[in-house]
């Protein structure tokens, strides 16, 4: 959850934000520094200005599809429809692009289990298809860490 302090202006209207109630706090629910919803990462925002953002509400889905997907009960495997217990078998893919145009958009908020890898029939798809987004330049880390790069060797395996 994104952190919060006094006197912290709103990112849109750059005013203080001192109200907690109407306030909008973002989970790190994307990775990819280059989608046009990065900015909503990870970060806090008037509610109200958010909703009159042209992209806010549809970031509020998406930050909502991510808080509900990764609550440890719909920790359940796409492949095995297990529920994942061990958090080492846990793999999950957030939000990956929001461009509903691109290939990889079929991949955002999956859950697999490591243990269930071998039976996923889209796994060759996903690791094509992750690595040419990739390789199209359509993809930007914040750090040293590679999540897609990880995503695609995690999987690969």
């Amino acid at each position: 959850m994104a952190l919060f302090f006094a006197n912290q202006k709103c990112p849109l209207c750059q005013k203080e934000m001192d109200d907690i109630a109407h306030l909008f706090a973002f989970q790190a629910f994307i990775s990819n520094t280059l989608d046009p919803f990065y900015p909503f990462n990870d970060s806090v925002f008037h509610l109200e200005c958010l909703k009159e953002h042209p992209l806010g509400n549809r970031a509020i889905k998406f930050a909502d599809q991510f808080f509900f997907s990764t609550h440890r009960e719909n920790r359940i495997c796409i492949v095995g429809k297990n529920i994942i217990k061990n958090f080492e078998d846990y793999i999950f893919i957030d939000l990956l692009t929001s461009d509903e145009q691109e290939a990889l958009y079929k991949f955002n908020f999956i859950t697999l289990d490591r243990n269930n890898l071998e039976g996923w029939t889209d796994r060759s798809k996903f690791i094509a298809t992750a690595t040419k987004f990739k390789e199209e330049n359509k993809w930007g880390d914040l750090s040293d860490f590679k999540y897609l790069d990880y995503l695609i060797e995690i999987i690969s395996q």
